[in-house]
């Protein structure tokens, strides 16, 4: 008796844009494939929403299928894809709940902290013209508060990043808008490099340090005495001039200094390098 022919499966059309380039940067390979894969399915390359076997994308990508494994188990805990027993990898039509990502570019660190502040330059301009239009008496006494920390910080030789950070928390919590607080929390997950960077530039120039004081002290006046356009102004300069300051750093600070701020626990240079005369150039700043 002859077997009948068994239908053809539908197949799922094989992924003409999938065109990977092999893994050439400094990132570990996961990392790297992580994003590659990342910003394929943002820009919706996957027809079909399936993503290509194991075996292409390693093939692709030059690297094991150990790694593409790795990619795809991060992808899928980020709520970007679905695994499916013997059928593969599928982009989620529902992704609702995947989280905002900010990363720094390790082939273009100074344009992602450029990006970084430039979005930085609009929230805290917003967030400083409710603060001054609603900061109640104790809250302008928490902004105040937050300033010293900066100021005892630095005098202790101490980076001042954390303390950076929360002073312009307490201007969040000024607005009396929850919702900019907890926006705040996290970004503050992403911008404690760039807020690592901006220090460390700044520490290495007294005039730097000047200036960021002067900055942050006009954007509390502004908001004690309520002239909400006057905060806003002040904030965006403040912005406006840490990436006039990124900018200037030099080619030391990028190849030395750099590499270290970036490893987890690493920590800015101080007021002890940074109260130093500033009149000899040439002395050594070696990365700790």
């Amino acid at each position: 008796m002859m077997k009948k022919a068994r239908a053809a499966r539908p197949q799922v059309q094989s992924n003409a844009a999938f065109a990977p380039q092999p893994i050439t940067g400094s990132k570990t390979l996961a990392d790297q494939v992580t994003a590659a894969l990342f910003q394929k399915v943002q820009g919706n390359e996957f027809e079909g929403s399936r993503l290509p076997s194991e075996q292409a994308m390693a093939e692709g990508f030059g690297v094991s299928r150990t790694v593409i494994r790795e990619a795809i188990s991060r992808l899928k805990a980020e709520g970007l894809i679905d695994t499916k027993q013997g059928r593969g990898a599928f982009v989620r039509a529902d992704q609702l709940d995947v989280p905002y990502r900010i990363d720094l570019n390790s082939d273009d660190v100074l344009g992602s902290l450029l990006y970084i502040i430039e979005l930085r330059r609009g929230l805290d301009a917003e967030i400083a013209t409710l603060a001054a239009q609603r900061r109640k008496r104790e809250q302008m006494a928490a902004i105040r508060r937050a300033l010293a920390e900066i100021d005892r910080a630095r005098k202790e030789g101490e980076d001042a990043v954390a303390e950076d950070l929360a002073f312009h928390l307490s201007i969040a919590h000024a607005t009396a808008n929850p919702l900019f607080p907890e926006l705040l929390r996290f970004l503050n997950k992403f911008l404690v490099v760039a807020v690592k960077v901006t220090r460390a530039n700044e520490d290495r120039r007294a005039e730097f340090a000047r200036q960021v004081r002067t900055e942050h002290m006009a954007i509390a006046a502004a908001i004690e005495r309520q002239d909400p356009e006057a905060a806003a102004t002040a904030a965006k300069t403040h912005m406006i001039n840490a990436a006039e300051r990124i900018k200037s750093a030099d080619a030391k600070f990028w190849a030395v200094e750099l590499p270290q701020l970036s490893k987890p626990g690493a920590k800015a240079k101080g007021d002890s390098a940074r109260t130093k005369p500033t009149s000899r150039p040439t002395r050594s700043k070696t990365s700790r």
